[in-house]
């Protein structure tokens, strides 16, 4: 008799692997709200990306402000219209991320530790003696927030942000650490230092015309520069402690998992790490990457945590920057000077293969009634959709999905055997696997690299007990 198994799920793995060994990448794990529907779990395809624009210089940051994208590639400052052509507007020098804001019509470029702004003619470096160096910049109602040194921050003249008194300069006091990055959000400025973060706002009177908002602190600091972002309803961040947090005014929540911050926590390097937030299809993202450790993680929120990856490896995505643009979801390859757009109707990456796993939860004794007991596992069948197969031929023409099972938790995996899903219209297909061998314990593994929508809703098993 054939059993409902579950193979969905996020990535989940204990540090003891036969407990769980879960990876979900470059599937988007659901929890679909519909009584009625086919299955409680889907698996679905994450986007994909087709290429928008390039230019020859490895890109620095994307920003968009009044309807026209601007971004950072090499030393030069760019707009980009919406057929993804270049134009160019200026310099700005160095090789590092940059961190955007705009007042008015006047986009502000920091890096390095000096500001630019981009005046709607020229490029111009901000030379008011006042400034402090700045790693970041941010904007709450018509004025620039530098930070500046130690615990300092600067704010500008209203409608000028290269304009900045040396009056108005303040310090984020109430913890002894260094000012890490300034963030606008919901009417505060959050002043994110290395171990905690205060909220200060802007009460127009004084200088500068900003003030502690009272019992406005969150008791983690920021752990990377670049890994701060926002949604309509909240702030992420990720923390000094490794940990990644939502916050709504000074309350804080961690939304990762033991085993995600366990394997945070076991990288060298944190400091260099990215975050954005994006909303495709009504579903909020968070996407985090950390560069020198070359992984990517996306968090859907309400959802559960998986990885999204380029190549065969399972290394980071080659996104490396974000936004939202002439009705498009736009980012910036971190190796290259191109531009893509994220499309959920694009199966591959710019034009290659993207290779899609789920190595499921543990199928063991217990989920049968019998604990301990060794399985025998005489069919297998896999629930999605069919027929999607491309028209002509060539990859995808024929598309398959890969199964292979692991019995020792995930250390070592069975030969593939490979179940067609049925070429273009072939709806009644049918993926059945059988005489799969016996087991105590097993973790079982789907792959895909056809260049085609698969949507994984279950799984069932005939199972016999033995002894």
């Amino acid at each position: 008799m054939l059993v409902p198994i579950n193979l969905t799920g996020g990535s989940y793995s204990h540090k003891s692997l036969p407990i769980s060994a879960q990876v979900t990448r470059n599937f988007w794990p659901q929890l679909i709200d519909d009584p009625f529907a086919k299955g409680k779990y889907v698996l679905e395809s994450f986007a994909g990306q087709k290429l928008f624009g390039t230019i020859g210089s490895v890109g620095r940051g994307i920003f968009y402000h009044n309807s026209l994208l601007y971004r950072v590639a090499g030393t030069s400052l760019y707009s980009v219209n919406s057929s993804g052509t270049h134009v160019l507007l200026g310099s700005i020098p160095g090789t590092e991320r940059c961190i955007f804001d705009a007042i008015g019509t006047d986009i502000i470029v920091v890096t390095e530790r000096k500001a630019y702004i981009y005046n709607g003619s020229s490029v111009s470096e901000v030379t008011d003696s006042d400034l402090e160096s700045p790693d970041s910049v941010t904007v709450l109602n018509n004025q620039a927030i530098y930070d500046g040194n130690e615990d300092n921050f600067g704010v500008s003249d209203v409608g000028d942000a290269s304009s900045i008194n040396g009056l108005n300069y303040a310090s984020a006091e109430s913890r002894s650490d260094n000012l890490v990055r300034v963030y606008a959000f919901d009417q505060v400025v959050y002043m994110m230092g290395e171990t905690t973060t205060e909220l200060w706002w802007n009460s127009g009177v004084g200088q500068p015309p900003f003030d502690r908002v009272e019992g406005g602190i969150v008791e983690v600091g920021l752990g990377a520069i670049h890994a701060v972002t926002n949604t309509k309803e909240n702030l992420f961040f990720f923390g000094n402690d490794r940990k990644v947090y939502a916050v709504k005014g000074s309350t804080a929540s961690a939304i990762t998992t033991e085993p995600l911050v366990r394997t945070f926590q076991s990288y060298s390097t944190v400091n260099d790490a990215i975050m954005w937030s994006m909303n495709m299809r009504d579903q909020d993202f968070i996407v985090l990457t950390f560069p020198t450790e070359n992984k990517t993680f996306v968090l859907p929120i309400g959802g559960q945590w998986f990885e999204w990856s380029s190549g065969v490896e399972g290394s980071r995505n080659i996104a490396n920057s974000y936004t939202y643009a002439y009705g498009k979801h736009i980012v910036e390859d971190y190796s290259n000077g191109n531009l893509y757009e994220l499309d959920f109707d694009t199966y591959t990456e710019n034009a290659n293969a993207i290779v899609r796993l789920r190595d499921s939860a543990p199928l063991h004794g217990g989920l049968f009634g019998a604990p301990g007991r060794t399985l025998f596992m005489n069919k297998l069948e896999i629930i999605l959709e069919t027929g999607v197969g491309i028209n002509g031929s060539g990859q995808g023409s024929d598309p398959v999905i890969m199964v292979s099972f692991s019995d020792d938790g995930g250390k070592t995996f069975s030969t593939e055997t490979w179940g067609s899903i049925g070429k273009l219209g072939e709806f009644q297909w049918k993926v059945e696997l059988f005489c799969l061998g016996s087991f105590t314990s097993r973790i079982i593994r789907i792959k895909t690299s056809d260049p085609v929508y698969y949507s994984i809703v279950d799984a069932s098993v005939d199972i016999e007990i033995g002894i």
